[in-house]
């Protein structure tokens, strides 16, 4: 936000900018009615920079944005890939008449998500 300099005449930009910030302030409960209302006409009767800047001479600037939160991490498909493959295989030997099948299943699965995969710290705001 560029603040117009105290003796360079404003233009209708400035002005309506201005009557922005002061309808801004009003909403945040800074000024009543009436106040706003009298401000907004002095805005629109500014002729220089410093007309304007003496309106809001005695409101705070504006407020300091939101912090803003990192995107949520999705935990890739990789690891999964390697578990479809051995169901798929484990499904065949099955279908085939292996009855292997199922205990390599259930050792591949308990090896992967229990003791394979090292745990990752996230971000909990």
């Amino acid at each position: 936000m560029t603040q117009p300099h105290d003796d360079l005449r404003v233009g209708d930009a400035e002005r309506a900018a201005a009557a922005e910030r002061l309808s801004a302030h009003a909403a945040a409960g800074r000024l009543s009615l009436e106040e706003l209302e009298e401000r907004l006409a002095a805005a629109n009767a500014a002729v220089h920079g410093r007309d304007l800047a003496a309106l809001e001479a005695d409101l705070p600037g504006p407020p300091a944005p939101a912090p803003r939160r990192p995107p949520a991490m999705r935990p890739p498909l990789w690891p999964v890939l390697p578990v479809l493959l051995v169901a798929l295989a484990v499904g065949a030997s099955v279908a085939a008449g292996h009855p292997v099948g199922f205990p390599l299943l259930l050792a591949f699965v308990l090896w992967r998500f229990a003791w394979g995969a090292p745990r990752r710290r996230t971000f909990r705001p």
